[in-house]
């Protein structure tokens, strides 16, 4: 999976968390109307269970009772469109929990598919990895093979020439390899001091070279595909004379004469 896709997929399940989150405090609250709205229908049912059984046992009603009671259907028939409404909106509502249901049931199914991507993500890291050493160490094999040859035949060679020579083929074999895979020398000597790639171990007064020119390298450094890995060490040259030692016949000759004219 893409680097985008994640974020995509990541935005997706904050997405649903949210809805479910508002979908649930809904729901809520519309239980809570529905339980109101029982009670509300529950009396109306009575009232009018009680207006029908006295309408059955009168015969005829005067013009009083009959006003009373078609005030009283006005009034149950307003409640009951009333409540018509709140019942629709309160359905509405269910609808919004059954979604917010499947958003749910959606969320679960993502996060274990999350989950089970990022085992198998981890799982290819490591079998990538295991594979990329397995193939260097691979290319090492035939470089040591030919270092345990040069040691057997240092032990009983008189000839250090040839030893000599096996050895240097063996390095040039190791750095064709780490050259293959991206490592690099930094050339350091004569080159501008660099903070980044080189660090200062001794410094010499030097009148040949400008200030902070690198005069000797003390260790090689090396570049890993662009990143430094280990910073050469070396020894730059600053302002000042460079104090010359006498020699030693000069100083034999400077006693002598002093021992002559004595």
């Amino acid at each position: 999976m893409a680097i985008d896709e994640k974020e995509e997929f990541g935005k997706r399940m904050e997405h649903l968390l949210t809805e479910v989150s508002a979908c649930s405090k809904l729901l809520g609250a519309e239980i809570g109307k529905l339980t109101g709205m029982k009670g509300e229908l529950s009396g109306m049912e009575k009232e009018l269970a009680r207006t029908k059984a006295i309408l059955e046992k009168k015969q005829d009603l005067s013009t009083e009772e009959q006003e009373e009671l078609g005030d009283a259907m006005v009034i149950l028939e307003e409640e009951l469109e009333t409540k018509k409404r709140e019942t629709e909106e309160v359905l509405k509502g269910q609808e919004e929990a059954k979604k917010a249901e499947g958003y749910l049931t959606e969320l679960k199914y993502q996060k274990a598919e999350f989950a089970n991507y990022k085992r198998r993500a981890e799982k290819e890291k490591r079998e990538f990895a295991d594979y990329l050493i397995s193939s260097f160490i691979a290319e090492l094999l035939p470089i040591k093979d030919n270092l345990e040859v040069a040691v057997t035949h240092a032990k009983t060679n008189e000839h250090p020439e040839s030893l000599l020579k096996g050895v240097g083929m063996t390095v040039k074999q190791i750095e064709e390899l780490f050259g293959r895979e991206g490592l690099e020398e930094i050339n350091a000597e004569g080159a501008q001091f660099d903070p980044f790639r080189h660090e200062v171990v001794s410094k010499e007064a030097n009148e040949t070279q400008p200030e902070n020119t690198i005069i000797s390298v003390i260790r090689k450094g090396y570049v890993f595909r662009g990143k430094v890995i280990r910073p050469a060490m070396v020894q730059i040259a600053i302002k000042g004379k460079k104090k010359r030692k006498k020699s030693v016949a000069k100083k034999k000759g400077a006693k002598e004469q002093r021992e002559i004219q004595g």
